[in-house]
């Protein structure tokens, strides 16, 4: 189920700012997002919840958007070096937290495009 929670992540980055919603309706498939949106407020992460993600994407796939849950694959070498460094970040607030974080320094947290429950702070290990 890490790879749902990741398309969830995925999907929270896209709802920033209601297009995703807007897209939705029109593509007929925002009864599909609000359920996705019900599944992370409940911190509710399975098959049903993937189910879903994949009736989206297949829908903005139809229309010309391809990828808007699963993104492009990219390589990255393992960071080296000793110690733990971290990071101060805001971070999804769900019960079952997608991988969705942004640096700490607004005034106030972001909020999930989702679920509209506000981020929490943080500290994440690079």
């Amino acid at each position: 189920m890490e790879l749902v929670a990741h398309r969830v992540g995925r999907l929270c980055g896209q709802a920033v700012g209601g297009q995703l919603r807007e897209h939705a309706e029109r593509y007929g498939v925002v009864e599909v997002l609000d359920r996705i949106a019900a599944a992370v407020g409940q911190g509710r992460v399975d098959a049903h919840l993937a189910d879903d993600l994949d009736r989206l994407d297949a829908a903005f796939a139809r229309n010309g958007i391809d990828g808007l849950t699963t993104g492009v694959r990219g390589f990255e070498p393992w960071p080296g070096g000793g110690g733990h460094p971290t990071v101060t970040a805001w971070t999804c607030p769900s019960p079952r937290p997608c991988p969705r974080s942004v640096p700490v320094g607004a005034d106030e947290p972001p909020a999930c495009a989702l679920t509209g429950a506000p981020f929490v702070e943080t500290r994440i290990p690079l």
